[in-house]
């Protein structure tokens, strides 16, 4: 223990990752069962179910294959989730949100090495921070169990890449395995994980580039680290297998999965900037602009100071060369999915839902950016501008901690002052799309309906069960409510209707609103009593 302290001691930085590491794992065991269903969970756990069935009937029972498209998709978290699941004492989607905490935990562990790999120990807790006051992230921390656990692995995929960056063409053996174990994760959660295989082909060629050597030498040294990486692509495979058995099932499977979601056959309504558009119309613009508009001021500052003082080492040629390879994945794992997604005009919407594996690379530049800012300032001003510099991110980190804080546990509509912040963003930018709302909208209508029969004042011509109707998956409010409700599909009969604050959902229905769910002086979710409509149509 004694030899514990003072290696910590000896090494701050160190001290205050596990501290802050400790922190974070605390805040996520005390807050994960406040984070409702998500729209995607109940076919993402049944998902997972048939996967296991497919196995444990010896390859026979492939339902899986035929479930609605979730084939199309990697089943990894699924299949842990449902196969570990009955053994935790817990109820399924709050096991399933623990286990996405976990798994997200492990991808901010992943942003920490990462950033320590290419700075230090102290400078690896700020990316860690940055991610923490990330509404994006810490908002779906918790319930988001595909975007998550995918952008987890896809940061692990870009440490491997810069590990091995400076090696080649003769890398470790442990980080090419290393590599593979990501990136089969990757793809074992979602065929997106091609974007990685990109931006390794595209690492492997610039590292065989020499000024010395011809072009002889160049394809040397790439067929060279090719045949390095091939542990990996095994490894990479039998994780794919596994979590993904359709992908290997039939010749071409991938090809089918990648042309699929090239243009993804779905009819949904997003928006951006209060015009509502079809996600097969979204413009060129989509992608980079919710990125700009939902990351922390800290982490824009950092980025464009990263920017500047990148330009600046190119200009007078500071750069060395294995730091720039070992800079480059970080890079490539920002451009190539964002280059993409402006070049080819996807699908797209909710936002950076999808792109959620974005923000930990983000995080790392940004970090990079503020240190390389700081060590600028020392140099040329002297310490206490740099102390002051800290100062500044320091207080505004706080700003945005104190952000998270206000909006428990809807941290996932966080927008920054591009857009007057969360009021701002109200009817201009997706808001509430997984109906995390639902959860506390229930919780406090069954308390409602409680009180009322406490006080004497519930209606013993017109009790429960209460018809309700959500605008979500009916199973977002049924896992809450007791008895006294019944869910129902038509809304018209609905005595209740509980809707989240999207798509303009929360106006389907009339009805009294009796619960509103408010956050930063904002209407989150809300819940309407119909009871007087639905009275008058049976008893006129």
């Amino acid at each position: 223990m004694k030899t514990l302290i003072t290696r910590l001691r000896a090494k701050p930085g160190r001290a205050a990752s596990l501290a802050i590491f400790a922190v974070i794992v605390g805040l996520l065991l005390a807050t994960f069962q406040d984070y409702g269903i998500s729209n995607d969970e109940e076919v993402q756990q049944t998902y997972g179910e048939l996967l296991l069935r497919f196995f444990a009937t010896g390859f026979s029972d492939d339902n899986a294959f035929h479930y609605r498209n979730l084939y199309l998709y990697g089943g990894l978290f699924d299949l842990i989730a449902a196969g570990i699941g009955p053994h935790i004492p817990l109820p399924t989607y709050e096991w399933r949100h623990l286990l996405t905490a976990i798994v997200g935990v492990v991808g901010m562990w992943g942003t920490w090495r990462l950033t320590r790999l290419l700075s230090s120990d102290s400078w690896a807790c700020v990316a860690v921070l940055l991610l923490a006051v990330t509404g994006a992230w810490w908002g779906t921390l918790c319930n988001h169990t595909k975007d998550i656990s995918f952008a987890s692995a896809m940061i692990w995929v870009t440490y491997y890449a810069a590990r091995i960056a400076p090696e080649l063409p003769r890398p470790r053996l442990r980080h090419v395995l290393g590599l593979g174990t990501a990136m089969g994760c990757a793809v074992g959660l979602r065929i997106v994980a091609v974007y990685g295989g990109l931006e390794i082909a595209i690492l492997l060629l610039v590292a065989a580039m020499d000024t010395k050597g011809g072009m002889a030498d160049v394809l040397k040294r790439l067929a060279l680290s090719v045949i390095h990486l091939l542990p990996a692509v095994v490894v990479g495979v039998a994780i794919m297998a596994i979590a993904w058995p359709w992908s290997v099932f039939a010749p071409g499977n991938i090809l089918v999965a990648i042309d699929t979601f090239r243009r993804f056959p779905i009819n949904m309504l997003t928006r951006l900037d209060g015009v509502v558009m079809k996600a097969a119309d979204v413009p060129r613009w989509y992608l980079p602009t919710y990125v700009i508009i939902r990351l922390p001021e800290l982490t824009l500052m950092g980025l464009a100071l990263g920017g500047v003082t990148s330009s600046l080492c190119l200009i007078h040629r500071r750069l060395e060369r294995l730091h720039a390879l070992r800079l480059l994945p970080v890079i490539l794992a920002i451009i190539v999915p964002v280059g993409h997604a402006i070049l080819t005009d996807p699908v797209l919407y909710n936002g950076l839902r999808h792109y959620m594996f974005l923000l930990p690379p983000l995080a790392v530049l940004a970090t990079l950016g503020l240190r390389t800012t700081h060590q600028i300032i020392t140099q040329h001003l002297g310490r206490p501008p740099s102390s002051l510099f800290l100062a500044a991110c320091g207080g505004l980190w706080l700003v945005h901690a104190a952000t998270m804080f206000q909006l428990h546990p809807y941290e996932s509509v966080a927008y920054n002052s591009l857009v007057g912040g969360v009021p701002g963003a109200v009817g201009r930018y997706e808001f509430d799309y997984h109906g995390n709302a639902i959860r506390e909208a229930t919780t406090r209508l069954a308390q409602m309906v409680a009180t009322e029969k406490a006080s004497g004042k519930q209606d013993p011509g017109f009790g429960p069960p209460y018809r309700v109707a959500v605008c979500a998956e009916l199973i977002q409010a049924d896992a809450y409510l007791s008895s006294a409700f019944k869910m129902t599909s038509n809304w018209l009969t609905a005595d209740f209707f509980i809707s989240p604050i999207q798509d303009g959902c929360e106006n389907a229905l009339d009805g009294n609103v009796v619960i509103d769910i408010r956050r930063m002086n904002t209407t989150i979710g809300l819940v309407k009593d119909r009871r007087a409509i639905t009275r008058t149509r049976q008893n006129p």
